[in-house]
Formats: structure tokens, C-alpha cells, sequence
């Protein structure tokens, strides 16, 4: 019965202590709030009672001006860079023109010529290995324009 009487009493003071222990923390806790909430008010207090008391003057002129010469020159840069590439456009756009125009007459003029050929009494052997010339020409200039471009886009990337 003693045993038992120890062992009730252990776990009452056990019971307590815990509940002395969440008390504690609680309190704690609430009196850190309290103080973060007081050190707050405190400090906006601080704040008003500087701008209530303070002297304002006139602006220097170094704070007001703003940085409008880099962006005016950002911008006249700018638009002479579109003006520039519109012209580099317009002069690619012509050339291609011209190159259309060509095409055309090189059809023409190879129709006459065709003809002329075979009033001479040329073979078709001869005819032909002229058209593979030209389409192996024309492998060429394709594969050139190819290299050219990747060659631009390396320089572009790694370059720049």
C-alpha cells in the first residue's frame, strides 16, 4: 500500500511539474509578444515624433533631375540601329529582286542558246553534261550560302 501510495504521489507531482512547465512556456511566450508588440509601438512612436519634428527644406537639384541623357541617347541610338537595319533590309530585298530578274533572262537567253545548239548540230551528251555543270553550280552556291550563315551565326553567338 505504500508502494502505491509513493507511486500516486509521483505521478501527481509529475502531473503537476508538466503542468507548471506549459505555464511557463505559455507565459513566456505571451510576455515575448507582449514585448515585440511594445518594442513596435515604441518604435513607430520613434518615427512619428521624427517626422513631426522635422525641418524639411527645399530639394537640392541633384536629387530631382533625372538621368534622361542616357536614355535620350539610348534611344537616338536605337533608332538609328532600325533605321539602319531597314535600309540593310531594303537593299537585301532589291538584290533579291534583281536576282529574280536575272533568273528570268538566264531562262530566256538558255532557251535561245538550246536552240541555237542544236541548229549547230551539237550532241545531247554536250547538252547534258552543261545542265549537270549547272545544277552542280548551283550545289554550291547553296552549299556556300549554308557555310556563310553558320559561319555568321558562330560568330554571332561566341563572338558577341
Amino acid at each position: 500500500k505504500q508502494w502505491y501510495q509513493r507511486r500516486v504521489r509521483g505521478q501527481t507531482a509529475k502531473y503537476r511539474y508538466d503542468q507548471l512547465m506549459y505555464e511557463y512556456r505559455s507565459l513566456s511566450t505571451a510576455l515575448q509578444r507582449h514585448r515585440a508588440v511594445q518594442s513596435e509601438r515604441e518604435r513607430e512612436q520613434a518615427e512619428r515624433s521624427e517626422l513631426l519634428n522635422r525641418e524639411f527644406t527645399a530639394n537640392d537639384n541633384t536629387d530631382t533631375i533625372l538621368a534622361l541623357d542616357a536614355a535620350i541617347s539610348f534611344n537616338d541610338k536605337a533608332m538609328n540601329s532600325d533605321r539602319g537595319l531597314d535600309r540593310l533590309l531594303d537593299n537585301g530585298a532589291e538584290a533579291l529582286r534583281q536576282l529574280r530578274n536575272q533568273r528570268s533572262t538566264l531562262g530566256i537567253i538558255k532557251g535561245r542558246m538550246s536552240s541555237i545548239v542544236s541548229s549547230l548540230g551539237l550532241s545531247q551528251t554536250v547538252m547534258k553534261m552543261v545542265e549537270r555543270r549547272s545544277t552542280t553550280d548551283q550545289y554550291l552556291f547553296y552549299m556556300g550560302c549554308v557555310i556563310t550563315l553558320l559561319i555568321m551565326f558562330l560568330l554571332l553567338y561566341f563572338v558577341i
